[in-house]
């Protein structure tokens, strides 16, 4: 488990671009190729437009770059695009407290937050955890909803 201090979430920088798409790679590839199959040259132009049209952050720990995080928000809703982190920082509640603030930050909104995930991913389970609730199961995703006040 990291202690949040040691955690800082930055506006993405163009030189962290590369970056993005590691962690991608690293974070996602085993789900996507169980789907839909991995082509790196499509996956970077996919990653490449995303890193240019949507809000992400870069997720540090001890000053030192982890992951990264998107969240559209909405008038009606946050919707969570993607969270991901490299493998070593999986597993140590980096994912839950980002998402914990997310959660508090849609609190105060009063709205309710979305994602879509890979119905194969494991990470489904911290949604749940969370207090996410299953939407819609269109496979190979499914879109879950957390509700202020359910939690």
């Amino acid at each position: 488990m990291t202690r949040s201090h040691d955690l800082r979430v930055r506006p993405a920088l163009s030189s962290d671009r590369e970056f993005f798409f590691e962690v991608r790679r690293a974070a996602l590839r085993a789900y996507v190729e169980q789907t839909s199959g991995w082509d790196d040259a499509e996956q970077r132009i996919s990653a490449d437009k995303e890193f240019t049209d949507l809000p992400f952050a870069v997720v540090e720990e001890s000053g030192r770059p982890v992951g990264y995080a998107c969240v559209i928000h909405q008038s009606e809703y946050d919707f969570v695009e993607e969270v991901a982190l490299l493998p070593e920082a999986q597993g140590r509640g980096i994912g839950t407290h980002l998402l914990r603030g997310i959660l508090r930050a849609a609190q105060r909104r009063g709205v309710p937050v979305r994602l879509s995930v890979f119905v194969n991913n494991p990470a489904q389970a911290l949604y749940t955890r969370l207090g996410f609730e299953v939407v819609r199961i269109e496979d190979p995703r499914m879109s879950m909803q957390w509700t202020p006040g359910n939690a």
